[in-house]
């Protein structure tokens, strides 16, 4: 199995809240270590291989894919010109998010790191007295 990029381990180590929150690790993920090496990653070969307080889940890609298709009505991943594009829609076809990066997996997880963090400051914006 390949490691994932350095782009996507940076992603879920700065956005762990969005994308591996409540997550438990299965095999075919990744653990990282926040206390070292932020790119020295672990593949999940166990299923009782639990993370540590200090490590920070890295999910595959099929399961970013998974937790992407719970958020909104429908997505498109497109690849063009050494880029990968992750275009999210709502149940009317309004965007809810496009972006682009250099491998599949950070696109889609910026992508659902996005309609996580629009959805949790529109739930704070409707619970705020105004």
């Amino acid at each position: 199995m390949a490691r994932p990029s350095d782009a996507y381990v940076t992603i879920c180590a700065r956005y762990a809240r969005w994308l591996g929150k409540g997550l438990q690790p299965e095999p075919g993920d990744w653990l990282v270590n926040q206390e070292g090496h932020p790119h020295a990653v672990t593949l999940v070969t166990s299923p009782q291989r639990a993370a540590g307080e200090e490590e920070i889940l890295v999910p595959s890609l099929e399961r970013l894919l998974a937790e992407l298709a719970k958020e909104c009505a429908s997505f498109v991943i497109d690849y063009s010109g050494g880029e990968f594009a992750c275009v999210a829609f709502d149940e009317q076809g309004r965007s809810l998010a496009n972006v682009v990066a250099s491998d599949a997996s950070a696109a889609v997880a910026q992508a659902l790191v996005f309609i996580r963090a629009e959805r949790a400051a529109q739930e704070r914006a409707t619970r705020s007295p105004q």
